[in-house]
């Protein structure tokens, strides 16, 4: 793993049940504003799930993005954490949002 993976698995520790975080706002939470498409792989490889939540990072207009098992994976655990979505975007979603 890597220090950015590191990082950004630490980070995401923060985002509670029940929130979401984007990937922009995560690469702000390191310290790295521009990282957001690094946030996506850092996500993408992630061997701590669900334990670190990546199923909590989604695009910055609500979008769900993408998941590396199934996207119904995603809904599923974000749904269980009382997360509304509807048609592969989170319903509320601005007041559900993380804020770095």
């Amino acid at each position: 793993m890597t220090s950015f993976q590191s990082q950004c698995y630490e980070a995401l520790k923060k985002v509670p049940r029940g929130k979401v975080i984007t990937y922009g706002g995560l690469a702000e939470m390191i310290g790295m504003p521009k990282a957001h498409r690094a946030v996506g792989s850092a996500m993408n490889k992630n061997p701590f799930a669900p334990k670190v939540p990546c199923h909590r990072v989604v695009k910055s207009n609500g979008d769900l993005g993408g998941f590396s098992i199934d996207i119904k994976v995603k809904i599923k655990r974000l749904q269980e954490e009382g997360v509304m979505v509807s048609n592969n975007k989170i319903v509320d979603f601005k007041s559900i949002l993380f804020q770095v």
